[in-house]
């Protein structure tokens, strides 16, 4: 995950929020980004990325299969990767999917069905990555319920993001005799 991956994530992620945009503007819709009360959402958002952070590493101890994966992953997405790339690209993700399934498919067409959309847009190669989309599901459902207690994107956007960062972060230590022989 180089410089140029960085760049494709920005792009994509920055069109995936500003079609949330357009979609809300052609339907009328508020897209909401603090919520009511900004503080509760980032608290809320940060003790949702604790949790789902712990029961990743949980997952990852006592599932064998999610440990396959990981080896199988690491090399194309944390093994060589710098820690600013990897913080960028969970930015990215996070806000751009977190702005289109909370913001404009959540708000259009309910909780389960953009928890199933996020689910999907999360499927892998083959049957093995089943886990990873129920997970992605799961996620989304606590996404949106974040999004729905808080009427705002930050919960959501704050737990979806700090996931993303902090998993790829512990996944990259995690690797570093790798890199180092490398």
């Amino acid at each position: 995950m180089g410089p140029r991956f960085v760049r494709f994530a920005a792009v994509f992620y920055g069109l995936l929020a500003v079609a949330a945009a357009v979609w809300c503007g052609l339907r009328g819709i508020q897209l909401p980004l603090l919520g009511s009360r900004p503080a509760t959402g980032l608290a809320l958002g940060l003790a949702t990325a604790a949790g789902s952070v712990s029961l990743s590493l949980l997952a990852y101890r006592l599932v064998p299969i999610t440990r396959k994966l990981a080896e199988e992953l690491a090399p194309s997405l944390v093994d060589g990767a710098d820690r600013f790339g990897l913080v960028l690209v969970a930015v990215f993700s996070g806000v751009g999917e977190e702005a289109f399934f909370r913001g404009a498919v959540q708000q259009e067409f309910g909780i389960l069905i953009a928890s199933a959309a996020f689910g999907l847009a999360h499927v892998g190669p083959d049957r093995r990555y089943l886990l990873w989309t129920a997970w992605a599901v799961l996620a989304g459902v606590i996404f949106g319920l974040l999004f729905e207690a808080t009427g705002g994107l930050l919960a959501p956007t704050v737990a979806h993001v700090a996931h993303n960062a902090a998993t790829l972060l512990i996944w990259k230590r995690s690797r570093r005799h790798v890199d180092k022989d490398a």
